[in-house]
């Protein structure tokens, strides 16, 4: 192996290990509060809060227990839901700001 391959290999390995040292910072940072923000939640709700927590997916999956796949499918449901909400709120400003103008 060339000294240039192996150095491409080695910081490949090391940006891998970071990543997980900063996953792992963040569920002990939250552990202490975990139980408390994810009780009486449903599955979905417990989901988002990890997810705009910043956890990566297949942590979120092991933390509600399930799967990464329905993490990712729930994540992708999440946010088409606040895509149609932002949408709601613009359409209605719209509506309210031209009926003001009508007045």
């Amino acid at each position: 192996m060339k000294e240039n391959d192996l150095e491409k290999e080695m910081i490949e390995r090391l940006d891998v290990l970071s990543a997980k040292i900063d996953t792992l910072i963040q569920v002990i940072a939250v552990s202490p509060k975990m139980e408390t923000i994810l009780k009486n939640k449903t599955k979905t709700q417990q989901i988002e809060i990890l997810s705009d927590l910043g956890f990566p997916k297949d942590v979120i999956a092991l933390i509600v227990n399930t799967t990464p796949e329905t993490v990712s499918v729930r994540i992708s449901e999440i946010k088409k839901k606040r895509e149609k909400k932002k949408k709601g709120k613009k359409r209605r400003s719209i509506v309210g700001k031209n009926t003001k103008r009508d007045t």
